[in-house]
């Protein structure tokens, strides 16, 4: 049979057998669980880092959505051109000869919109408002400037009702309103002459 010296040597080849298929078996393995650690590491640092992105994205989102709800209902664009005719086609009421007598719109000459404005390209274009109406009139003609979405200033209102003392007034009084109104435009750059 065996002897213990064969016992001996079986059970140290039978030892390193086992050593060398743990060895590779068992160590590619390991390196490759500690490299796919590695990379979770990584990528658990990496998705951190892109939630913190995302949550300042998220926040960025907010101040854009807050800054275009402030664009379109508290800011007034300032067109090219001042489009006095369309202006007055918005503005226009309607003489029905019982709230409005009669309206009347006289545009100016343009000038500098700011007062010493230098080299600013601002420029307000006056536009006159005589008006033989009611009062509601006037003001619903003064609040149809002020709402419109380009930037309109009112610059005057002048109004005068006159009350005929030998006559009873019947209804609501006509009342004789002049309105100075003025359309902010930016105009084009003037070309610098070169010698």
């Amino acid at each position: 049979m065996f002897s213990g010296k064969h016992i001996v040597m079986a059970s140290a080849g039978l030892a390193l057998a086992l050593a060398l298929g743990l060895g590779f078996i068992v160590w590619p393995n390991y390196r490759e669980v500690s490299s796919i650690r590695r990379q979770i590491a990584d990528l658990e640092g990496k998705m951190q880092g892109l939630q913190g992105q995302t949550q300042a994205l998220d926040r960025l989102g907010a101040q854009v959505s807050k800054a275009r709800w402030r664009m379109e209902h508290d800011l007034k664009e300032i067109p090219d051109s001042p489009d006095i005719a369309g202006l007055i086609r918005k503005l226009s009421q309607e003489v029905d000869h019982s709230t409005v007598l009669d309206q009347t719109f006289t545009a100016g000459t343009a000038g500098d919109a700011v007062a010493g404005g230098g080299e600013s390209q601002m420029q307000a274009m006056p536009l006159t408002v005589d008006m033989e109406a009611t009062f509601e009139s006037v003001f619903a003609l003064l609040r149809n400037a002020e709402s419109m979405h380009r930037l309109i200033r009112v610059a005057s209102v002048h109004v005068v009702c006159k009350r005929d003392d030998k006559k009873p007034q019947i209804g609501t009084p006509i009342v004789r309103a002049r309105g100075g109104l003025e359309a902010i435009y930016e105009s084009a750059p003037a070309e610098t002459k070169t010698k």
